[in-house]
């Protein structure tokens, strides 16, 4: 299982708001492209897949939508996953802090944050950073089931950070050029295809 956390720090978690900030200031078609290449190749599903999408911009507490096998998702296309983003807002618009609900196959929305997901996940999995200044990944010998955290395209907070690497996160690195990140979800499978 490959894991891809993908921080929205300016995803909202109103409904509303979710597809005017395609191409906007918030840039969700960012998160879009990331799903999409997380999950689809030519001709096919990768189901040894899970894509966490942490939405961080609310009134009340953030949301994070965990997608894996089993999602039905209408197309291969940015407005298929927005679709799908939408769905789980609408039909959660009863969830608690803290609170889990599966709403269809493969698809869960959770009533918390970046932090409490990734700390979950880094109590039995491997969880690696994207950061240009990390250990090139072309070095790094991963262990099972990895985890791989990504942002939008606004950074990552350095004491967020800072916090995740005392607990055991490391940092790995695609190179010395700042890409997108629906480029470093493809560059990742890449480099774990070929092992």
């Amino acid at each position: 299982m490959k894991t891809f956390v993908i921080r929205a720090r300016s995803g909202s978690t109103r409904v509303e708001r979710l597809r005017k900030s395609v191409g906007a200031g918030s840039h969700f078609e960012i998160i879009a492209h990331c799903v999409m290449n997380a999950f689809f190749v030519s001709n096919g599903f990768r189901e040894d897949v899970e894509v966490y999408i942490i939405l961080d911009s609310a009134e009340d507490f953030p949301r994070s939508i965990q997608l894996s096998k089993g999602i039905s998702l209408a197309g291969f296309h940015e407005e298929a996953v927005i679709a799908v983003v939408e769905q789980a807002l609408k039909e959660s618009s009863a969830l608690q802090k803290n609170e889990s609900l599966l709403l269809a196959p493969g698809l869960h929305i959770h009533g918390f944050g970046f932090e409490k997901c990734v700390g979950k996940l880094m109590e039995s999995r491997p969880v690696y950073l994207l950061d240009k200044k990390g250990e090139d990944i072309r070095e790094t010998k991963f262990e099972p089931d990895p985890v791989f955290v990504l942002s939008d395209h606004l950074a990552m907070p350095k004491n967020i950070v800072k916090s995740l690497m005392r607990r055991g996160m490391k940092s790995i690195s695609l190179g010395r050029k700042m890409l997108f990140a629906s480029q470093c979800v493809v560059l990742i499978h890449d480099e774990l295809d070929r092992s």
